[in-house]
């Protein structure tokens, strides 16, 4: 029995996606550090609370996403990433209320965090809240309109660095709302390097993601273009004084991000992009952290 709950548990922990927790965790730990760097205090609970929010409307995104993507009938277990539906090991039912689960727990995480900040934060929150749950379901499954990509570049880019900035008592928006663009640009790179993946699939579906859209070229071009607009911003970012000097640290990634984006070509093998669509998380994430490295270190100085 205790070896079935184990399994049971470690079924649903596959299901929240928790490599994509990083995606919550970097726009929100820039925007607290880049507060604390402008001269604001450190708030321990409150950068918990902030946390535990975003990572909990990530993980409803990820859950609500699967059960859509489910009852639409984009997936099935020659493409699903999250195959649980698809094998019948989590009910649709299940999925869904676990996901909605997820957003009262985000919503009850924000409330002090709200409370604290402003109407800025609460602005911001509530959009995240519809962007979770609209993904793929509710009144506006935007990713079916190829919208998904577009809109994430906002709501994992500046909706969570702005509300993080105020939270830790931040103030004005600027700085946090530049701030946010090369995490924004890359964030965006995960989402479409899913859609640039899935064309093949989705095309048979119905749906209409933007990569559909633009087509294998153009999809390719663009997404090369998300990780050149993330390291333009950042140099225009330090060079404007906004960022330290050492958040140039991610640049000592650029030699390893173009060996691969130089790899991806109009004859690239579906099992190449499929790998550097896996590979967008993971480069978001050292990327990010380098950057929030970077300029944490100005708080030594």
């Amino acid at each position: 029995m205790q070896v079935i709950q184990e399994s049971r548990y470690k079924l649903w922990w596959i299901a929240s996606r928790p490599w994509t927790y990083t995606a919550a965790f970097v726009p929100i730990a820039l925007g607290s550090v880049l507060a604390w760097t402008q001269g604001a205090a450190v708030r321990p609970l409150l950068f918990f609370l902030t946390l535990l929010g975003g990572v909990s409307l990530q993980a409803a995104a990820n859950f609500l996403n699967t059960y859509g993507d489910y009852v639409s009938g984009v997936d099935s277990k020659e493409n699903a990433s999250c195959p649980q539906l698809v094998k019948g090991l989590i009910s649709p039912r299940a999925m869904r209320n676990v996901g909605v689960g997820s957003l009262a727990l985000g919503v009850l995480a924000g409330l002090y965090p709200v409370w604290y900040g402003g109407w800025p934060v609460l602005i911001c929150g509530a959009i995240g809240v519809v962007g979770a749950a609209c993904y793929t379901t509710g009144f506006f499954p935007y990713k079916y309109i190829g919208l998904g990509s577009v809109l994430v570049f906002f709501l994992m880019g500046p909706l969570m660095v702005v509300p993080a900035w105020y939270i830790q008592g931040g103030r004005g928006v600027m700085c946090p709302l530049a701030a946010s663009a090369p995490i924004a640009f890359l964030v965006m790179a995960i989402l479409h390097g899913n859609e640039l993946r899935d064309i093949g699939f989705d095309r048979k579906t119905g749906i209409s993601t933007l990569a559909m859209r633009l087509g294998l070229r153009r999809s390719i071009i663009l997404y090369k273009s998300l990780f050149v607009g993330a390291y333009l911003s950042l140099l225009t970012l330090v060079l404007c004084s906004w960022l330290s000097v050492y958040a140039l640290l991610p640049f000592i990634l650029l030699p390893l991000i173009i060996k691969r984006l130089l790899r991806l070509h109009l004859q690239s093998s579906p099992e190449l992009i499929r790998w550097l669509a896996k590979q967008t998380g993971k480069m978001h994430f050292l990327f990010g952290g380098l950057l929030i490295l970077g300029q944490a270190i100005s708080l030594l100085r």
